[in-house]
């Protein structure tokens, strides 16, 4: 099921005549059992790939409403075997193909790059991004992934050299990251330098045949349709996380899904007629 799950995440995101929405939600948040039903309407309203987190006590690369989100789901007991079934029920009722996002502490608690690596396969995951384990020493989970028929997306920073950016796309698979906003935190809402990042994915894709996504810093639909030609993917957290934090269930999710919706709509190029009917443009829809 994971080889599939990643031929399918690959396969949308080198389709260069569109850009995917994606969308971040730490597992157990907003509670335990809704997690897996936002990510549902979140498909419903056009997300088209999700990142699933797993909640962590020091998430040092996240922003305050990311980690506040984090520290619900830890306050809740969410542990690794809820995200596993937060995979499971999201691969295995949408289209949406699902990356695991996680830091490098919970799993080798968990027991290590094999096991997450088996697992993660097991429940139906395409993928997993370990946000700060440095290329040096990912040989065992890059091995471990590699068996299980995962992808293996990596984040990469602009300040690299060129030697190093065709290390990291050497390395990656399902897409290379690159953040939206250079050395800032999830949910940063500042200015972003969008010809410094077009300057960025150019040198990505000369480095490399994976797929590029974005995100960190995409704080509005307009900034999304400012980067659509840029990139094969725009994953957003923060805007859809926010409402969750802040209102009512029902409220919050009805807002998250507006947002989600807009965000969509952003990315979305104008109809090419000839593409009407061919069955990938239609599973767009």
């Amino acid at each position: 099921m994971a080889t599939l799950a990643a031929d399918w995440l690959t396969a949308r995101l080198l389709r260069r005549s569109t850009t995917d929405l994606g969308v971040f939600l730490p597992a157990g948040f907003p509670s335990a059992y809704a997690d897996a039903e936002v990510l549902r309407t979140f498909a419903s309203r056009g997300a088209r790939l999700f990142e699933i987190g797993v909640p962590y006590s020091d998430p040092f690369l996240d922003g305050p409403v990311i980690a506040e989100a984090y520290k619900r789901a830890l306050s809740r007991g969410t542990t690794m075997v809820d995200v596993l079934e937060t995979v499971r029920q999201v691969a295995t009722t949408t289209w949406a193909p699902v990356v695991v996002v996680s830091y490098w502490g919970p799993v080798l608690r968990y027991g290590g790059p094999e096991r997450f690596a088996q697992d993660l396969a097991t429940a139906g995951a395409a993928g997993a991004m370990i946000v700060d384990l440095p290329l040096e020493e990912a040989g065992p989970w890059l091995a471990a992934s590699h068996q299980s028929g995962l992808t293996t997306p990596q984040l990469v920073s602009r300040r690299a050299s060129d030697e190093r950016l065709a290390r990291v796309c050497s390395a990656a698979s399902g897409w290379v990251y690159a953040p939206a906003a250079e050395a800032a935190l999830t949910g940063y809402t500042g200015r972003l330098d969008v010809e410094a990042l077009e300057r960025f994915t150019q040198r990505l894709r000369a480095a490399g045949s994976v797929p590029v996504v974005t995100g960190i810093g995409v704080s509005s639909p307009g900034m999304a349709r400012s980067l659509r030609d840029l990139v094969d993917g725009v994953v957003i957290g923060t805007p859809a996380i926010q409402p969750l934090l802040e209102m009512s269930p029902s409220d919050g999710l009805r807002a998250a899904a507006d947002r989600v919706a807009l965000f969509a709509a952003a990315l979305q190029r104008p109809a090419d007629p000839a593409n009407l009917f061919r069955p990938d443009y239609i599973g767009m829809m």
